[in-house]
């Protein structure tokens, strides 16, 4: 009887609460609602990493390995047409898929903090280096089954094995490849929905200089060369270290480096300008501290970031142990990135609300941009048809020819104005102007170096200048391109303003392009990358 009268004289003292008093209550609860969520999507890192159970089997793609003496490491019959794990390595036929899971364990993304790392064997009959034991060769004999550790890729008989130690040292590219003695993960999501993700890494101890490489590439790349490249990074590395990007953001890939403290990351891009600037932009985003080095394996069209760099004008299957050789060797240099203010013109005294861009490469106004426009309308229009690099070159030499004939961009200089650091600059007649932050443009043009006499600019991406050329018409650029002619060189400048007047106009900034209405574009130092300089070249 006292508990219900207790209840009943509770109930009645909160009926006759004032309705002000109902309202603060009512207000702090919703306030506190708010709070709560806000702090439970507060986290110490930004993403997470989702990783694969190894332990569920292995990760299967096709191989093309008729060409291959190859046995299945199941059944041991000759391979014709088979399956590979991308990530040990072992082969099987596709009846004995499922036994391989069961069997034969792939290699584990982690085995304990600690733990001591042994050799991971898989069978192979594929014709490989030299014993790491007696020194001959491996894989001669089809009834004899050789070894080979896919941590440290080295190659032993199976007669041999039993002499070697069992303690695995990562091989070549240990700074490269976060061990899996080193990581821990962790079971996240609801029941049905439960997936591991990556909980923490602790450094090794074997080298203050190791600096793990986190690989971030499309498998949609370069006509599926960013498929190959992913499969063939994670039979090297750890395969939580290879991020594709049509399955995860960036951001996952680049959580790496908030997790890995007190020391440097580097990130291999393997993609175009645009997915560098992509991974640059999230860098910014994420405010990472420190910045990883970024390197890149060229699988874009113009890739003229890469040439600048050393990486080449193009992925054509250099061998993945020369690329990681390359990594290593490879020299960090600074690189400016530049911010893109435009203010739009008001139109009956209304404003369109300005946007900012970030520019890495170039950006141009005028033909140069018409014909980048033009082929961004084309492969949109028909994704499939523009996934070959020789296809996209001929595209944007047919879109060229047709503007030599048609001069839609004809007197840019009467529509136009341009400052450098606040001085106005008097135009001859162009029809379009070019912004540059490398000296590389238009597919490996070195423009800047076709500047003869005293007004030849030192061009670097390090030293907070722009350098601002004019372009005469389309015909002009093919002359460039073969380097029968030389640009007009309009100066160089901290800022750079170009105010397009009462007409609309292409614009492209790295490739990406639009049709710009009258508006006034500011160009302003945003900030330095970290980049991988190749010094060594291919």
């Amino acid at each position: 009887m006292g508990d219900r009268a207790a209840r009943d004289k509770s109930t009645v003292m909160w009926g006759d609460l004032p309705p002000r008093q109902i309202s603060l209550y009512v207000g702090l609860v919703f306030l506190g609602s708010i709070l709560f969520v806000t702090l439970s999507r507060r986290r110490k890192r930004h993403y997470e990493i989702p990783v694969r159970d190894a332990s569920k089997g292995h990760r299967w793609c096709s191989s093309d390995i008729s060409l291959q003496s190859m046995y299945c490491s199941v059944c041991e019959s000759h391979l014709v047409e088979g399956l590979l794990c991308d990530c040990c390595g072992v082969c099987v036929d596709e009846d004995c898929v499922s036994a391989a899971d069961a069997s034969i364990p792939c290699k584990p993304l982690s085995i304990g903090l600690g733990e001591r790392l042994q050799h991971h064997w898989v069978s192979s009959h594929l014709s490989s280096p030299c014993c790491h034991l007696c020194g001959e060769s491996c894989g001669d004999r089809h009834d004899a089954r050789d070894w080979r550790c896919c941590w440290c890729d080295c190659c032993v008989h199976a007669e041999c094995r039993a002499r070697t130690t069992a303690d695995c040292d990562l091989g070549k590219y240990k700074n490269l490849i976060v061990p899996p003695n080193c990581i821990t993960l962790k079971l996240v999501g609801w029941k049905g929905t439960q997936h591991l993700v990556l909980d923490s890494v602790v450094p090794p101890t074997h080298d203050p200089a190791w600096s793990p490489l986190i690989v971030i590439a499309s498998k949609k790349s370069g006509n599926k060369d960013g498929e190959r490249l992913l499969q063939f990074f994670r039979g090297i590395l750890n395969p939580a270290q290879v991020i594709d990007i049509d399955e995860l953001p960036p951001e996952s890939g680049l959580e790496w480096c908030h997790i890995i403290r007190d020391h440097v990351c580097r990130v291999l891009v393997c993609g175009g300008d645009g997915t560098v600037g992509w991974v640059l932009a999230t860098i910014d985003k994420l405010k990472l501290d420190p910045k990883p080095q970024v390197g890149l394996i060229p699988l874009g069209t113009g890739n003229d970031l890469s040439r600048v760099l050393g990486w080449g004008d193009g992925y054509t299957g250099e061998d993945i142990h020369d690329i990681l050789d390359r990594v290593e060797q490879a020299v960090p240099v600074k690189f400016d990135r530049w911010l893109v203010r435009t203010r739009y013109a008001s139109h009956l005294g209304l404003r369109k609300p300005g946007k900012m861009l970030i520019m890495n490469n170039y950006a141009s106004l005028g033909t140069d941009a018409l014909v980048t426009l033009n082929f961004h309308l084309s492969r949109k229009a028909v994704p499939s048809l523009f996934s070959y690099r020789v296809i996209n070159k001929l595209a944007y030499f047919t879109y060229g020819t047709k503007d030599c004939l048609e001069r839609e961009c004809i007197d840019l200089q009467k529509k136009i104005e341009l400052e450098l650091d606040g001085e106005a600059v008097a135009l001859p007649e162009l029809e379009a102007i070019v912004v540059l932050n490398i000296g590389s443009w238009g597919a490996g043009v070195r423009v800047l170096d076709l500047i003869t006499g005293a007004k030849k600019p030192q061009q670097r991406m390090d030293d907070g200048l722009l350098e601002v050329i004019g372009i005469y018409s389309s015909f002009h650029i093919a002359q460039l391109q073969v380097g029968l002619s030389e640009p007009v060189f309009l100066g160089q400048a901290k800022t750079v303003k170009i105010t397009l007047r009462d007409s609309n106009m292409p614009m492209q900034v790295d490739g990406e392009p639009w049709e710009q209405t009258p508006a006034e574009m500011t160009f302003t130092h945003h900030n330095q990358a970290t980049l991988l300089h190749n010094s060594i070249g291919w």
